[in-house]
C-alpha cells in the first residue's frame, strides 16, 4: 500500500491515426510521417482525467505510437514479402491474388483487433489468411526482404508496452 498510485496511460489519438493511416497509404510522396502528440500535448488535451482521481494520486500521459511491419515504410528488419501458392483449381489472377491478400492482412491489421503491446504471430495471420482466402490459396509464408534476416524471424513479432503493431505491406513494388 501506498499514499499516492501512479497510473500509467497510454492514448491513441483519432487524429494520429488518421494522418498515420493517410502516411501509410500515400503513393505521391506528398505526406510526411505524422509525429506522435508528446506527453504534454496529451495531458492539455485530456486535462479532464484529473477530476477522477484521489488528490494523492498521480496520472501520466503516454502517447502511443505505432511499429509498422512488413511494408517499405517498416524498419529493414520488419520488411517481408508474402509468397502465396494459387489454388491450381482455381482460375485467378496474380494482381488478383495480390489484391486479395492485402486486404485481408489489411483487415487482419485494423486497429480494433489490437491493443499496446501486443505480440504478432505468423501463424495467427497465416490461419486468418487460409480462412479468408479459401479457396484461392493454397499456402502462404512469409520471407523477411532483409537478407540478413533469417527465415522465421518475423514469425513473432514484439511491441513495447506503448506501441500498436500496423501493416504498412502493399501490392505495389515499393
Amino acid at each position: 500500500p501506498s499514499p499516492n498510485n501512479i497510473m500509467d496511460l497510454y492514448i491513441l489519438t483519432k487524429a494520429y491515426a488518421t494522418d498515420y493511416a493517410a502516411w501509410i497509404l500515400d503513393t505521391s510522396g506528398n505526406i510526411s510521417e505524422p509525429s506522435a502528440p508528446t506527453s504534454e500535448e496529451l495531458k492539455i488535451q485530456y486535462s479532464d482525467l484529473d477530476n477522477y482521481k484521489a488528490m494523492s494520486d498521480t496520472i501520466i500521459y503516454n502517447t502511443a505510437v505505432f511499429k509498422p511491419v512488413f511494408g517499405s515504410r517498416a524498419n529493414p528488419a520488419l520488411q517481408a514479402k508474402f509468397k502465396v501458392v494459387k489454388n491450381p483449381n482455381i482460375v485467378i489472377s496474380d494482381n488478383d491474388i495480390k489484391s486479395s491478400v492485402v486486404t485481408a492482412i489489411n483487415a487482419y491489421f485494423d486497429l480494433n483487433n489490437w491493443d499496446f503491446g501486443e505480440t504478432f504471430y505468423f501463424s495467427e495471420l497465416s490461419a486468418y489468411l487460409h480462412t479468408s482466402l479459401s479457396p484461392n490459396i493454397a499456402s502462404i509464408i512469409i520471407v523477411p526482404s532483409d537478407t540478413a534476416t533469417r527465415f522465421g524471424a518475423l514469425y513473432q513479432i514484439n511491441a513495447e508496452a506503448n506501441e500498436i503493431i500496423v501493416n504498412c505491406a502493399t501490392d505495389r513494388k515499393s
